[in-house]
């Protein structure tokens, strides 16, 4: 029994081992990170970059002349009209045909040109944009980070509140039992209990919840769920700002993927502008071709069919030509193409101010809340206290018949809300600070 009893200990022991090294802990980089390598919306936009860049590539093979080569052959039967000496036959004959073909773009109104800067500003605008995307990627990620954070602390807090609740309940069924409290407090401290549980248990599926919309932005797989938590860590919220918005405002734009992208699209705009006047001008074309063929109709002097090789190279045919195509009148499409051009290039303009406007006066106001949350932060912290030092005091008095159920509970409860609202603008105060190193150029992630 003895040893049967040291081995159930052992085996506790392992199982206790195992399972804390089974809590999958992640830090903020790491979920991050995750996200960036599985998140199925930034894969797709690495295969857009890729295609862009294929695109690229196929604008400067354009200025390539287009060569074609082909070959055909075939049996006449019964009366035909003979490809070599064009007259009729009523005989079965055998030919075949040879050409080797190449035309060159000489000009087309700078069209290809322009084709090759707008594909590469395209290329350009997808690279941002994945860019631009790990950004964005990053920073849901960190509002569901903090949002699981906040509601892990919530769970502590009502399990905090669960305990004081049913302590006072223990204690007020004592008091009832010896005559020194009524049976309406127990009720009334019963209910509170009850109420207390429903809290925890919300709080507690609030807290699934961010675990579930977490796991799924960073297509973290099911199965890895249950065992997934955040690493809240240890910060500490300062009031030492010193930063200047037109200052950080001239730097972000400078470097901002999204003011890239607005930038690069507006140049690209400009250049779909510059192809679709080239439309208006005429296209010079060189064209030049080698033909040559074999017939069964083709004799010497004596009736006998030329070999052959020596058609191929008797029959040899060379070609060598330009044309020119000249635009006339096209249902004015081309200039409608023109008109939409130029419009799509100053909607492009008026979508590049519009975002310049909107990040101005968003990081003003992010600089503006980050010192406010700072004071809300070391205002509630103090409440924290008095509320915490106010319940040890009505605890007493309620240990002393003092004060009635009531009063305790709306001090408790008091002291829960203000303890809520620390764990709250601690966080916000920490994903604003994050925010403004981001505008920094500190991709905090990295």
């Amino acid at each position: 029994m003895r040893l049967i009893r040291i081995y159930l200990l052992m085996f506790g022991l392992v199982s206790l081992f195992g399972n804390v090294k089974a809590q999958d802990k992640w830090s903020l980089n790491e979920c991050i990170n995750y996200a960036l390598e599985h998140n199925l919306t930034h894969q797709g936009l690495g295969l857009v970059e890729q295609s862009a860049q294929i695109d690229a590539q196929q604008s400067k093979f354009n200025l390539l002349p287009s060569i074609s080569a082909s070959s055909s052959a075939g049996v006449s039967f019964g009366r035909t009209v003979d490809n070599y000496s064009s007259t009729v036959t009523n005989t079965q004959n055998f030919s075949n045909a040879n050409s080797l073909s190449a035309s060159l773009t000489l000009f087309r109104g700078f069209i290809l040109k322009n084709q090759i800067a707008y594909a590469k500003y395209r290329r350009e605008v997808a690279e941002w944009r994945k860019v631009n995307h790990e950004d964005d990627l990053a920073f849901n990620i960190l509002m569901a980070y903090f949002n699981m954070i906040y509601y892990q602390g919530v769970v502590e807090i009502s399990r905090e509140q669960l305990n004081l609740s049913e302590y006072n309940l223990e204690k007020t069924q004592t008091l009832v039992k010896t005559g020194l409290k009524a049976k309406s407090d127990l009720a009334e401290m019963q209910a509170n209990y009850e109420k207390e549980r429903l809290n925890l248990i919300q709080s507690e599926n609030k807290q699934e919840e961010t675990r579930l919309v977490l796991g799924q932005t960073m297509n973290l797989p099911a199965n890895r769920l249950d065992r997934f938590e955040v690493n809240a860590g240890e910060s500490v919220v300062a009031g030492n700002l010193s930063v200047d918005p037109d200052s950080l405002f001239s730097f972000y734009v400078e470097n901002s993927p999204y003011v890239k992208i607005a930038e690069t699209e507006l140049q690209a705009a400009a250049k779909e502008v510059a192809i679709a006047r080239g439309q208006f001008l005429p296209s010079i074309y060189l064209n030049g071709s080698v033909s040559t063929g074999y017939y069964e109709t083709y004799k010497n002097d004596q009736g006998v069919v030329i070999p052959f090789a020596d058609q191929i190279e008797n029959n040899m045919g060379q070609y060598l030509g330009a044309s020119l195509s000249i635009p006339v009148f096209q249902k004015n499409q081309r200039r409608n193409q023109f008109r939409q051009a130029k419009l799509a290039k100053e909607q492009a303009q008026v979508e590049l101010d519009s975002y310049m406007q909107t990040v101005y006066y968003e990081l003003h106001n992010n600089v503006r809340e980050l010192k406010a949350l700072f004071r809300e932060y070391i205002q509630t912290e103090k409440q924290v206290d008095a509320e915490r030092l106010a319940f040890k005091v009505a605890q007493r008095k309620y240990d002393e018949g003092l004060i009635n159920v009531i009063e305790l509970l709306t001090v408790k409860n008091r002291m829960a809300e203000a303890k809520g609202q620390l764990l709250f603008a601690k966080l916000q105060w920490e994903i604003k600070n994050k925010t403004l190193d981001f505008y920094k150029g500190i991709r905090f992630w990295e």
